[in-house]
């Protein structure tokens, strides 16, 4: 009987190991998603909570967006900032919106990364996660987006245009013309789905009711 070639050997270990690496990399992100579910649903009632509990006892039906400060306000809530929350009903999604942006506040929630809902050029950044915005390139043309701030100021929109787009595309994020944009990264982490929203036209700025 002939003995198998040493690097036939090795080309099977070799695989054997790559499958275990991409085993043990799907059962860490999948055990990162869960986490961050849990965490966002948590942090969902938090912030919930206190836009109750801020909002005041006589409000009007609707605001007009020219007495609004232009910067959003936050809420501490467990050492970080949030600006509210956002919903994606088509998406059945219900996440916090954390102040500020970067990799390790992204493992937690959505973040603004710029703007302001007041002034319409608000940009959420969120992960991939499939309880973040891993199921973003799913929504249609039409789609309805609700931001809510911490003042129980309903901020509602349709999605008009959906795009991949390198990571180097700033500015066209940043500066798109669109009164609020959300992004994430695609699966390989080399592009962006990014999806442009635009107020609902005629739709007057509301005050979350409970």
């Amino acid at each position: 009987m002939m003995k198998p070639k040493k690097s036939g050997i090795i080309f099977v270990i070799l695989g054997a190991v790559l499958m275990l690496s991409a085993l043990l990399l799907f059962l860490y992100n999948g055990q990162q998603d869960r986490r961050a579910e849990q965490e966002a649903e948590s942090l969902l009632c938090d912030i919930q909570s206190a836009i109750e509990q801020t909002a005041p006892e006589t409000i009007p039906e609707t605001i007009d967006p020219a007495t609004l400060d232009p910067e959003m306000p936050t809420q501490l809530i467990d050492g970080y900032e949030y600006v509210g929350y956002i919903s994606i009903p088509d998406l059945g999604l219900e996440l916090p919106v954390m102040a500020e942006w970067d990799y390790d506040r992204l493992k937690m929630a959505p973040c603004r990364q710029f703007g302001s809902s007041r002034t319409d050029d608000l940009v959420i950044a969120a992960h991939n996660y499939k309880s973040h915005f891993g199921y973003l390139s799913n929504l249609t043309i039409g789609a309805e987006v609700r931001f809510t701030d911490m003042q129980g100021i309903v901020n509602r929109y349709t999605l008009t245009k959906m795009e991949t787009v390198s990571p180097e595309s700033v500015d066209e994020v940043q500066n798109s013309g669109h009164d609020l944009v959300l992004y994430t990264c695609t699966l390989s982490g080399t592009t962006r789905v990014v999806a442009f929203c635009d107020r609902i036209e005629g739709e007057p700025i509301k005050i979350a009711s409970e």
